[in-house]
């Protein structure tokens, strides 16, 4: 997986990663594919859920953190919090730090899908039975690695 370019007397190894770009994005296919599902039952969106992620692990969250956790824009966020509102999953409150914002708050509806066990958890537990604690461990190790990469090259922006 290296290529050997030669510069004056110095070599320089330069390690592909394509092979790896390409499996990773192999594997987030099947885990949308799977979380679609999974999510369906809930009459929810994969971005929909997302948020709610979110949420759960922190309540009342700025859109910009939304957006920057979920990957996209704050105007998609907006889009995608106005259809949680008309379902009740969420609400907007003022921001009691910045009055110029709002947060985004979980509704009871929206705490209570919480409670019920995480089917896309069970699934994936199902799937990766293989895999040992240090197995995930050294993963995920590996994985925070390659995107701290990104960011200190700069190219972190999703």
């Amino acid at each position: 997986m290296s290529e050997n370019d030669s510069i004056g007397n110095n070599t320089c190894v330069v390690l592909d990663f394509s092979g790896i770009f390409q499996l990773i994005s192999r594997l987030n296919k099947k885990y949308e594919k799977l979380q679609r599902q999974i999510v369906k039952k809930d009459n929810l969106t994969p971005p929909q859920y997302s948020i709610l992620t979110q949420l759960w692990e922190s309540d009342g969250k700025q859109f910009k953190e939304l957006a920057s956790a979920c990957c996209c824009s704050p105007s998609t966020i907006t889009g995608i919090v106005d259809t949680m509102e008309k379902h009740e999953l969420v609400y907007r409150d003022n921001n009691p730090e910045d009055r110029r914002s709002l947060l985004v708050k979980l509704t009871d509806k929206g705490k209570s899908i919480e409670k019920d066990p995480s089917p896309i958890k069970i699934s994936l537990k199902n799937c990766c039975e293989g895999f040992t604690t240090e197995d995930v461990d050294q993963l995920s190790h590996l994985l925070n690695k390659l995107s701290d990469s990104f960011e200190i090259s700069g190219l972190d922006k999703c």
